[in-house]
């Protein structure tokens, strides 16, 4: 039997990458204590996820590491275009290019003050790693594997058991209690101990990455952040493969440039890939003879493309939340995995620090106010968001084939004849189908806008079951739903219904400019209001602030906030931990002030 820790944690966390990471950091701002156990011996050595949306980057700013994070980031000119190519170098030719990510830095600068970010996963996990450990030097294990995990509802605890490895190999378990665990452990284990069943589309396509050093920016255009190759003869996008850099960034020399190249398998591919059956393979897709370049692989990887969310976000006794891939596994094209992860840990953490409070007040008077009800909403408000990622971000991939390949007359069930024939009379501006075949590109980039232009997706998401007045419906909350009833994944439409993203507006205090949405607090609801009497609300759980002319108040620079609040001066914006509208009204503060209390208890759903 393993030896016991006899302590009860107040949170244990499962699993290490970047959700696991920021979860740790985020109860050591709160200051609760915790441990967070990871099985590999160090931060991820593949590249992973990318690309972060401001919503992610106003998160890595809440956890003290957003400098560090654009210090490493690719440059912004890196990461501001796609493109298809038939192949690298003189031998392959540009089919076409669009704007992408990067370019739309003004866009996005309508909803955040922070900008989009491109940094591979594994330059993000060590800054993210060292600030763990800083913050709680004694509670992050790496070498330790959860191998049990259980649920004691008699005594409201959480049990695992850990296997540490230690020097030579040896393996020692342990058990360890906790009031609460967040799973971040990438649905390998937590969901299925659990008894959590999966929901949507499993090994969808077979893929391999490898990640390599070469000096491809010699040879193509290196302000180019995704290239997709369409070789003819290996019949469309995914067959043949993308390609992007994955830095180092700063500085960056041909000698340590290192790339990603990442394809769907195909029928004549071997059955698994060594070093150097994967360089012939890239070779084949670039289009390069042997001697060309020189590719050095470092690491190579298969797995499948899934798009699947967790039936449940939290486990039958109450005690465990899966969140990240342990909660949904979405399909990377889009950009939204990491992110969706990002934030749920986002949205979960200001509740759990409630329900920690509300467990040590009751060891120290004897009272308890449950807060089980509130952290039901996790899985009520995050689930729908991921279940969408996970739709939306499958019909990106289904495009490259359906959409852009289409318009090539390209297909992997072509012989490779018809689909040379296809791409030469799109290269061919004489051929009496080059025009059409043109038209019918166009189109096709345009469609892509919901993989690479998706500000509605990146920043606009937002909970509808937080709108209990039924506000949004006059409206279409404020245009975030399409006419057909669809959530609008192009655009953003900021708005203070309850349940929207806190709109971004400039304001200045002590001659300082910040944002609306720099103003919130990690363990208290905030006001937003214009006029002074709502000071009167300050209070345990809301804190006031004023945006108005009066001393110690945020002035609105330009007039923003009074035209994106949707409310009047009389009015006030009840605005959560996680930049999430929780309620506002129109009406006379005088009416609104006695009963605020009792609406801050309602929303808090304390029992």
């Amino acid at each position: 039997m393993a030896p016991t820790d006899s302590e009860v944690h107040p949170v244990i966390i499962i699993g290490g990458g970047a959700v696991g990471l920021v979860s740790s950091i985020y109860l050591s701002l709160r200051q609760v204590p915790h441990l967070l156990f990871e099985r590999y011996p160090g931060t991820s050595i593949h590249p992973k996820a990318c690309g972060y949306n401001p919503i992610s980057v106003e998160i890595f700013r809440d956890l003290g590491v957003e400098d560090e994070v654009l210090r490493q980031r690719a440059p912004i000119e890196r990461g501001s275009h796609t493109a298809w190519y038939t192949g690298l170098g003189s031998a392959g030719r540009e089919i076409c290019k669009k704007e992408a990510w990067n370019a739309y830095q003004d866009e996005y600068a309508g909803a955040s003050t922070a900008q989009y970010v491109i940094l591979p996963q594994m330059r993000l996990e060590p800054i993210l790693k060292r600030r763990a450990v800083e913050l709680n030097p004694h509670g992050i294990f790496n070498n330790a594997e959860v191998v049990e995990l259980s649920e004691d509802a008699a005594q409201d605890l959480v049990a695992i058991t850990v296997r540490h490895k230690g020097e030579a190999g040896r393996t020692e378990g342990k058990s360890y209690q906790a009031r609460y665990v967040i799973a971040a452990d990438g649905g390998r284990f937590s969901a299925d101990k659990l008894g959590i069943s999966w929901c949507g589309e499993r090994d969808i396509v077979a893929m391999i990455s490898c990640h390599f050093r070469a000096p491809i920016s010699a040879i193509h255009d290196p302000n180019v952040f995704i290239s997709w190759l369409i070789n003819p003869e290996l019949g469309g996008t995914i067959g043949t493969g993308y390609l992007y850099h994955v830095g180092p960034y700063a500085p960056s020399t041909p000698e340590t440039e290192e790339w990603m190249f990442v394809f769907g398998a195909r029928p004549d591919d071997p059955a698994n890939f060594d070093k150097d059956k994967v360089v012939t393979r890239l070779r084949r897709s670039f289009g390069l003879p042997d001697d060309a370049l020189k590719l050095d692989v470092i690491s190579i990887s298969e797995w499948k493309v899934q798009a699947i969310v967790a039936e449940h976000y939290r486990s039958k006794g109450g005690r465990v939340f899966l969140v990240g891939d342990a909660a949904h596994r979405v399909p990377p094209w889009g950009a939204l995995g990491l992110n969706t992860g990002l934030q749920d840990i986002q949205n979960l953490i200001w509740k759990l620090d409630l329900a920690l409070k509300s467990d040590r007040g009751q060891s120290e008077t004897g009272k308890r106010e449950s807060f089980d009800a509130l952290l039901d909403t996790y899985e009520e408000e995050r689930r729908p968001i991921a279940a969408r990622v996970a739709t939306t971000s499958l019909e990106n991939l289904r495009k490259h084939g359906l959409v852009m390949d289409h318009a090539l007359g390209i297909d992997i069930k072509n012989e490779v004849a018809t689909n040379v024939e296809a791409m030469h009379k799109y290269f061919d501006t004489t051929h009496p189908e080059h025009e059409k075949i043109k038209e019918a590109v166009s189109r096709a980039l345009g469609v892509m806008d919901t993989e690479f232009h998706a500000l509605g997706a990146e920043v606009g998401w937002f909970y509808p079951s937080k709108d209990v007045d039924g506000e949004g419906a006059a409206t279409r909350h404020d245009g975030a739903f399409l006419e057909n009833g669809e959530f609008d994944i192009l655009n953003h439409h900021p708005s203070t219904i309850p349940g929207h993203q806190l709109p971004h507006a400039w304001l200045k205090r002590d001659g300082q400019l910040l944002s609306t949405r720099d103003l919130v607090l990690n363990d208290k609801y905030v006001l937003l209001a214009r006029e002074a009497i709502w000071r009167k609300a300050e209070g345990e759980y809301v804190h006031v602030e004023i945006v108005g002319a009066d001393a110690g108040s945020c002035l609105d620079v330009n007039g923003t906030w009074a035209t994106v609040s949707g409310v009047s001066k009389q009015g006030a914006v009840l605005v959560r931990p996680d930049r999430i509208v929780a309620w506002r009204t129109r009406g006379a503060p005088e009416d609104e002030l006695a009963g605020l209390d009792k609406i801050v208890q309602r929303l808090l759903k304390k029992t």
